[in-house]
């Protein structure tokens, strides 16, 4: 049998045995393996053989108190980080990820937090391209201090991270593509970025005094998923191709009077007080979702956010798929009205209605009165119902619908158990 090409490689590789199959691997592959192992592991395979001895010190990943990883304490946590970071090799980092999963008494979580603040900076330093920060611990790492200023960096993820001032001002990372802010604190007037493409904000804290803004024009993929705060300020997209906005009970937009358009008039009404302050001049979202795609627009029925941009008139020109809940009946069905008058190209349409109540909408058949017919989009081919019984509010999105061209055949009602059929996120979780 004749050697091949690869097989002379891995000769040529190392003197390692015929018995160390593993050690006989070229140091690429090596490295790569090493790369998927916690970098404390990495540096234990110092001891295997004499080729192994410095294999660690230029492997391409950093992963530091990864889940399961047990130092003791925060003070040997910390002396192990310092000389890896003394000994290693300052090779190009294509990944590192920080974690702090240990739980360590209240005098060590300042040490726990400068290992991790120290890596970050390394970690930029050594162009690393995917940056990982999740703190596992009773408060946030802070990092107020750190500039990132890298032309590599394409991906950064926070976890229970505070982010303060001009952090998330991405101006000095032309290459990020991808971020993710999960249960962080963000004290920020603007995130920005203008190479942005995927952008998800998951149960953050927005602690500004106003709203934060988030400027980011090339972004393809927008999820905003739970947040304690005012909504931030999304400025115009045209690029946006799926966008995923779900409000909850801790957002602050919402009327303490029950008016459903955020202008009740009271003073002493934060909702509507604060948004007359700092919105007179800004839509605060529908201006930045027009051209989307593909929306979903989830949102308690008291909440006025959304509702309170329509006085804008914005046009959803490329949006071809639409699912909104509760909060498009209430108010005289103004959010379905909104955008069906709205989506001059939309091709399919569901509403997940589920915790409505019956003071919450329309009554009498009567009083649906428009002041002017229109049609909704002639590309219509689905209007798709779930909720949890077929009742008179149905009725009257049924008719709402027919006297505005969409035929009883397009639409299907499906009594179900409340079910978010959510767009393809499933992969930036």
């Amino acid at each position: 049998m004749t050697e091949t090409s690869q097989d002379a490689a891995i000769k040529k590789a190392s003197p390692a045995s015929s018995d160390d199959r593993i050690g006989a691997l070229p140091d690429a592959l090596l490295q790569q393996i090493l790369s998927s192992l916690p970098s404390r592991d990495a540096v234990r395979t110092c001891v295997l053989a004499t080729r192994w001895r410095t294999l660690w010190k230029s492997v391409p990943s950093l992963r530091i108190g990864a889940a399961g990883e047990r130092y003791g304490s925060a003070h040997a946590l910390s002396k192990f980080v310092s000389h890896l970071l003394l000994l290693r090799d300052r090779t190009p980092l294509l990944e590192c990820e920080i974690n702090s999963h240990d739980s360590y008494p209240d005098g060590d979580t300042d040490e726990a937090f400068r290992y991790m603040e120290l890596l970050v900076r390394y970690a930029v330093s050594c162009q690393a391209r995917v940056l990982r920060v999740d703190v596992k611990e009773g408060r946030r790492l802070c990092l107020s201090d750190v500039s990132l200023l890298s032309d590599y960096l394409t991906s950064l993820e926070l976890s229970f991270v505070e982010v303060v001032g001009r952090f998330l001002d991405f101006s000095s990372c032309p290459a990020l593509k991808v971020l993710k802010l999960k249960h962080c604190a963000i004290d920020a007037d603007r995130i920005s970025s203008q190479s942005l493409t995927n952008l998800i904000i998951h149960d953050v804290v927005f602690c500004s005094n106003g709203r934060t803004r988030i400027s980011a024009p090339s972004l393809i993929t927008l999820r905003l998923d739970g947040f304690t705060g005012y909504t931030p300020l999304l400025e115009p997209v045209e690029s946006l191709g799926r966008a995923f906005l779900r409000f909850e009970h801790n957002c602050d937009d919402y009327c303490e009077n029950d008016n459903y358009f955020g202008d009740c008039g009271s003073e002493s009404c934060d909702g509507c007080s604060y948004s007359k302050f700092y919105d007179k001049d800004d839509c605060v979202l529908l201006k930045g979702l027009s051209g989307t795609m593909n929306l979903e627009l989830i949102s308690q029925s008291d909440l006025f956010i959304g509702r309170m941009d329509f006085k804008w008139r914005v046009m959803f020109s490329q949006l071809k798929t639409l699912l909104l809940s509760d909060w498009c009946v209430v108010a005289d069905f103004s959010g379905l009205i909104y955008f069906i008058q709205h989506s001059p190209i939309l091709e399919r349409l569901t509403l997940q209605l589920e915790s409505y109540e019956k003071k919450d909408v329309i009554e009498k058949e009567e009083s649906y009165n428009p002041r002017s017919r229109f049609l909704v989009s002639k590309h219509l081919k689905l209007v798709e119902i779930n909720c949890r019984k077929d009742d008179d509010t149905i009725h009257h999105i049924v008719k709402i619908l027919g006297t505005h061209g969409v035929p009883h055949e397009r639409i299907n009602i499906k009594p179900s158990f409340w079910g978010l059929n959510r767009f393809s996120f499933e992969q930036n979780k």
